[in-house]
């Protein structure tokens, strides 16, 4: 099955999706790209389009520490964990617990489920990479039961949503521009030294206030270059006004 080859004209969100709706078991390798992590390889392994396993380098909690974050396990049981590893490496965390009589398999499971889905929300995350899906005839191993789409596709990113969030992006840029007819009016009140929320009050005093200072009449003594640029002040300050008050 072709899916695209490059998160940035895609989203992983809408590759598994189109993976579950073709039912396939194969898997899904993503490879990052960014500087930083350049080279770094995430596996994962479907189901009949299900997800049932992650391989993933990202740093994400570990079977005991959701267990102890529940309650579920304590330190002591922690320490004989650690020693029943050592004796018998290879063995799984899960298995030796159930062995151990700490928890129950359902415990397990639903942690494993946990973990699961922490690994997904890492690999989500990841914003440069390369994609590929090789098909494979033989289920892989699932620790516990795959997570359902509802789980690992609700609220994930998806191509549509880039091309919403720009369009409602410019809708917004586009009701946040003033009116002409606004942005006259915000330079009429700036030259008043005013703000939009200025009453009409406030306006009129404005007015007067500059007004009886630049006013060329008050200034019979200035010399002609001064009267003229008063009188454009002036004019300029009283179209103001008036566009204002409209």
């Amino acid at each position: 099955m072709h899916i695209p080859a490059r998160l940035s004209d895609t989203t992983l969100g809408d590759v598994l999706g189109a993976l579950l709706r073709a039912r396939v078991t194969g898997l899904v390798r993503l490879r990052e790209t960014a500087p930083h992590t350049a080279g770094r390889e995430h596996r994962i392994s479907l189901a009949a389009g299900e997800v049932v396993a992650v391989e993933t380098e990202a740093r994400v909690p570990v079977l005991g520490e959701i267990l102890m974050q529940h309650g579920l396990l304590d330190a002591t049981a922690q320490r004989s964990l650690r020693q029943r590893m050592t004796a018998g490496p290879g063995r799984r965390v899960g298995e030796l617990l159930v062995e151990a009589g700490y928890v129950s398999r359902d415990v397990v499971g639903a942690a494993l489920r946990k973990q699961l889905r922490s690994k997904l929300d890492a690999l989500f995350q990841i914003r440069e990479g390369t994609l590929s899906f090789h098909v494979a005839c033989v289920t892989p191993p699932c620790p516990a039961a795959p997570l359902t789409a509802r789980e690992f596709l609700r609220g994930r990113p998806r191509a549509r949503d880039r091309q919403g969030n720009s369009a409602s992006h410019a809708r917004h840029r586009r009701s946040a521009m003033p009116s002409p007819v606004e942005h006259r009016r915000r330079e009429a009140l700036a030259l008043l030294g005013l703000d939009e929320a200025a009453t009409q009050a406030e306006v009129t005093r404005a007015f007067r206030q500059i007004a009886t200072k630049i006013h060329p009449d008050r200034h019979i003594q200035a010399s002609e270059a001064e009267r003229r640029a008063m009188a454009q002040r002036f004019a300029a300050v009283s179209a103001a006004y008036h566009a204002i008050l409209g």
